[in-house]
């Protein structure tokens, strides 16, 4: 299976409510808490610091996927697909997406 095939960089998906997520601010106060045990990464192509663009890279069981787009339409939908085929990673959608990315 190719990830890459599952979404569109381009489009933004009006199916991605219902999906398990978190805000920005959730993100940065679980980093502290998951360290090197969570993954920040880019649907889009539009990186910020920590984030790695998304691939078919393999990663140690137990890792949790932090996936963000535009406003988290697509990385919803995207995690929606992914969870159950592999029940051995947790993916979570960032809610609002790179535009909600708080700019410091």
């Amino acid at each position: 299976m190719n990830i890459l095939d599952m979404f569109s960089k381009e489009a933004c998906s009006l199916d991605g409510g219902g999906s398990i997520g978190w805000s920005w601010t959730e993100y940065f106060e679980k980093k502290k808490e998951m360290g090197d045990s969570r993954v920040l990464v880019d649907m889009i192509g539009q990186p910020v610091k920590g984030s790695i663009p998304i691939s078919n890279e393999s990663h140690p069981k137990r890792i949790c996927f932090v996936l963000y787009c535009h406003p988290s339409g697509s990385s919803g939908v995207l995690q929606k697909h992914l969870s159950p085929q592999f029940p051995h990673y947790i993916f979570v959608n960032l809610l609002g997406g790179i535009g909600a990315y708080p700019s410091k």
